[in-house]
């Protein structure tokens, strides 16, 4: 991966994707899937864009219509953590 924040990502078997900012060690999102889903994360993909807001727009913003600068030294990372498997 690198440039942008689009980040989309299929995973391999059941589990939790967790998106995280290195820079801060914020959780970004996290998201539980099933195998073959894709996790989806980019400014206009539902509800996104409110996140990259709360994060990097001063404390003081209210015009929410522009888009926060995110610091060149943002570093998302990208966890999958696989389900357990029952065994029988």
């Amino acid at each position: 991966m690198g440039g942008g924040l689009d980040i989309e990502y299929r995973v391999p078997a059941n589990g939790t994707v967790i998106l995280a900012e290195r820079t801060s060690g914020r959780i970004v999102a996290t998201e539980s899937l099933e195998e073959g889903d894709s996790f989806k994360f980019a400014p206009n993909y539902q509800g996104c864009s409110e996140v990259i807001f709360s994060m990097f727009a001063p404390a003081n913003a209210v015009d929410t219509s522009e888009f926060p600068r995110v610091p060149t030294n943002t570093v998302f990372q990208l966890y999958f953590v696989p389900a357990k498997v029952k065994k029988e």
